[in-house]
């Protein structure tokens, strides 16, 4: 009998601390994805002598909550593939050593020529009411929010085939994600890695 309470008791323990991460995952990929998630690092070892400059310690993302070249989580899937998407797209969005520093002067410029490019991309009815440009995180992210036609080729097509720019001069001025969100889905696309594309469904209502 008692080895059965002690046994409760520590699934009771897991379920709390399962029910807190996700919590914790929901709260910070809410908002304006300006903090990074923490990350543990090994312990450095003794310096050498007459060693050279250290490169920037690399940070690993996250598993995709779906293999390449899948790129939209439903709300159907499984609670353990949503929070693995929640994961992802914090992960995708935060700094990492050796990324360039945030220009919000860069991102509010390429926000101003993005605008008329998303209004005419947008094909959704009503427009003036969702479709806007705004610069997220003092310009590590960039939102194409509009009434409809977010999918995963969306932010590419608006910043590439639309203003002429590369992913990587983005990169180079610290905005690592674009995304686009319409009324139905939102979709992430990396700077970092221009195949980098992960949606999610995101009904949007203003």
């Amino acid at each position: 009998m008692r080895s059965l309470l002690v046994t409760l008791i520590l699934l009771s323990s897991i379920g709390c601390d399962k029910d807190e991460k996700a919590k914790e995952l929901a709260q910070s990929v809410a908002g304006d994805g300006g903090g990074a998630p923490p990350v543990a690092s090994a312990s450095a070892p003794p310096p050498a002598v007459d060693a050279g400059p250290a490169a920037p310690a690399s940070v690993a993302m996250p598993e995709r909550p779906i293999p390449r070249p899948q790129t939209t989580v439903g709300m159907t899937m499984p609670e353990e593939v949503q929070m693995k998407a929640i994961a992802y797209m914090v992960a995708m969005r935060s700094p990492h050593p050796g990324d360039a520093s945030a220009d919000p002067a860069y991102a509010a410029d390429l926000a101003t020529k993005l605008k008329p490019i998303i209004l005419g991309m947008d094909k959704g009815a009503d427009k003036a009411k969702f479709n806007r440009v705004e610069v997220v995180a003092n310009g590590r992210q960039i939102d194409l929010l509009m009434a409809g036609g977010c999918d995963a080729g969306t932010p590419k097509r608006a910043v590439v085939g639309g203003a002429g720019v590369q992913l990587a001069t983005l990169a180079s001025h610290g905005v690592l994600v674009v995304r686009c969100n319409d009324v139905k889905f939102q979709c992430l696309q990396s700077t970092r890695d221009p195949e980098d594309v992960l949606c999610t469904t995101a009904p949007r209502h203003k």
